[in-house]
């Protein structure tokens, strides 16, 4: 279900002050948190001017060159990347978008993971509510002004640990205008569209010449066609917020894409050794992001963005796809997302984070391959209870019942004699014969007679 944002048409917004600037819409953040890593160097006096407005503690020309000491936990820097539309738009602290950059510091590999906004958590002293709601829960309840969005974002911090189940070490946020003026400040970016887009029922808003913003209640079609794609500001944000008739988990992939090609454009020669260019990029860091990185950390994420292999990139998006996916739709009382392993059961999302850099192929595999429980035991219930264990060591049960006739002998049909789904499997009937089977992606339990002897 989505609720279109209602505003008074026509009304034309003024700029952001500074304290409303720092609130931001969720990729341009990415963007511009990757983008840091690729100009730090080349900032002195003005990076230190502008670093003033961006990091939550100030800081001097001495931190510059000081030692860095990047966060990390068992080799991995977290940076949580937030978004929302901020004071201007109606729902304005609404975290509309939650992406994860899990960076593995040994081999400078990253990893994408996009959180939906639809999830259902317990935000502390708020309630079960959606996850884009915790920004909001911190934001209201702290008192002080200039202290609200730090609150908020720590607020989300503090929830997302909880659905990924690995700490997060810095957060970052960046707003509409910021991700325009980058992306028209180098020279657009250039993107790889997949598909066709079509959006009818796009928000009929606009930019001022001095940075404001304009919304009205009208609507406009956006389109684009599938190919490689030079991308100005307005139409890189409409690719990342357009979502009318694609979804949420499609929008993420478009956001992640464009998050990559804007640090592609920040990484280049012809960027960083242009001074112009620097300093817009600075001006616009300085009025449109909110950090806790510390400039010690810039320099190291400095040195591990510039060694990226782009190859080695890892794209997820947590979404309720019915096989391969970790969460499922519900509408009881509003649409939101829950896991397919229960309410508030997080174990196959965690797993998934924690496991995102292993060489293993197999890992996964309990997200993609289904699980089918037959009773031929001429017991009541016991398949029921079998498939309530697999599902609470993640597996995905998508069929139990009552087999065609009782067999005296348990066992499994696996396609495969090796796979994370087997061996979990293979730990709750240890005794069960293995048999194979040509049906890829299934794994089939017939219990017998001697099951539970």
């Amino acid at each position: 279900m989505h609720h279109r944002e209602q505003t008074r048409p026509g009304v034309v917004y003024a700029s952001r002050s500074r304290f409303n600037r720092r609130r931001i819409g969720l990729f341009s953040l990415g963007a511009l948190a990757l983008c840091l890593l690729g100009i730090a160097g080349y900032l002195g006096f003005n990076f230190v001017k502008a670093a003033n407005q961006v990091f939550t503690s100030d800081l001097s020309l001495k931190q510059l060159v000081s030692k860095s000491s990047i966060k990390q936990t068992d080799g991995r820097t977290n940076i949580l990347l937030l978004g929302r539309g901020g004071s201007n738009h109606p729902g304005g602290q609404l975290t509309d978008t939650i992406l994860l950059v899990s960076i593995n510091n040994s081999d400078k590999r990253i990893a994408f993971i996009s959180v939906p906004r639809d999830l259902l958590v317990n935000i502390p002293n708020t309630g079960s509510k959606r996850i884009n709601e915790a920004y909001a829960a911190g934001y209201t309840s702290e008192k002080s002004a200039d202290k609200k969005a730090d609150a908020g974002a720590k607020m989300t911090v503090q929830v997302v640990e909880g659905v990924i189940g690995v700490p997060i070490h810095y957060y970052v946020n960046v707003d509409f205008v910021g991700f325009k003026d980058l992306v028209d400040s180098l020279g657009g970016v250039t993107v790889d569209v997949d598909q066709d887009l079509y959006d009818p029922m796009y928000p009929k808003d606009s930019f001022t010449a001095d940075g404001g913003y304009v919304k009205t209640d009208a609507y406009t079609t956006f389109s684009i066609k599938k190919g490689t794609q030079i991308l100005n500001g307005e139409t890189a944000l409409k690719y990342a917020r357009s979502r009318e008739t694609t979804s949420d988990f499609d929008r993420s992939k478009r956001q992640q894409k464009l998050i990559l090609a804007i640090k592609d454009k920040c990484l280049s020669l012809g960027v960083l050794t242009n001074p112009k260019k620097v300093s817009d990029l600075m001006s616009i860091a300085g009025n449109h992001i909110r950090t806790d990185l510390d400039v010690a950390a810039i320099k190291d994420l400095l040195e591990i963005a510039q060694g990226v292999d782009q190859t080695k990139i890892i794209n997820k998006v947590i979404d309720n796809d019915p096989k391969t996916g970790f969460l499922v739709s519900s509408s009881e009382g509003f649409y939101h997302l829950v896991p397919k392993a229960g309410a508030n059961n997080f174990s196959q999302i965690q797993k998934m984070v924690k496991d995102v850099f292993s060489t293993d192929e197999t890992v996964d595999d309990s997200s993609s391959v289904e699980v089918e429980v037959y009773n031929g035991s001429g017991v009541n219930g016991v398949a029921g209870k079998l498939a309530q264990q697999l599902k609470d060591d993640g597996l995905y049960v998508t069929k139990i019942e009552t087999n065609s006739e009782e067999v005296d002998e348990t066992v499994i049909y696996t396609p495969s004699t090796s796979s994370a789904t087997l061996t979990k499997v293979k730990a709750r009937v240890p005794r069960a014969k293995l048999l194979s089977s040509t049906e890829k992606g299934l794994i089939k339990i017939i219990i017998g007679r001697d099951y539970g002897e």
